[in-house]
């Protein structure tokens, strides 16, 4: 099993945003506790497909935040989420048709997730503190 936990350094300092991070990295530690155990097919399976749709709520959560706080480089982070969603489920038709193991997924979506959130989501930093300093109208 990879060593998948919470860690502060994939806080953006947006609350919603930071609590969202928080249940997806649950969930891939999940992925990886079940692929040490051997699970059922069946029962990877429907985990991942719960990761998939987690994974696309919590883009379209962070794009309309970024909308609201009128980030500045929405689109190309908008076309990162939806490459990952490809890519997501490239991954889990490799481990369906028995070309990857499960493990090896856990990999791709702990090193998805931390390189995205220390580098893109950190980008959203500025402009949600620039929203939140600007006194409503």
């Amino acid at each position: 099993m990879i060593d998948i936990k919470w860690d502060s350094k994939f806080e953006v300092g947006h609350p919603r945003i930071d609590a969202e991070h928080r249940a997806f990295v649950d969930l891939i530690r999940a992925v990886s506790v079940e692929a040490d155990r051997n699970c059922p097919k069946e029962k990877a399976m429907r985990l991942l497909l719960e990761v998939r749709k987690y994974a696309e709520f919590h883009f379209v959560s962070e794009e309309n935040i970024m909308l609201d706080v009128g980030y500045p480089h929405y689109e190309e982070h908008r076309e990162e989420h939806e490459w990952l969603l490809r890519r997501l489920e490239h991954e889990c038709n490799l481990y369906y048709t028995d070309s990857a193991p499960l493990q090896e997924l856990a990999h791709f979506m702990f090193d998805w997730f931390a390189m995205h959130t220390t580098v893109a989501d950190k980008k959203l930093v500025d402009s949600i503190a620039a929203h939140n300093a600007t006194p409503a109208p």
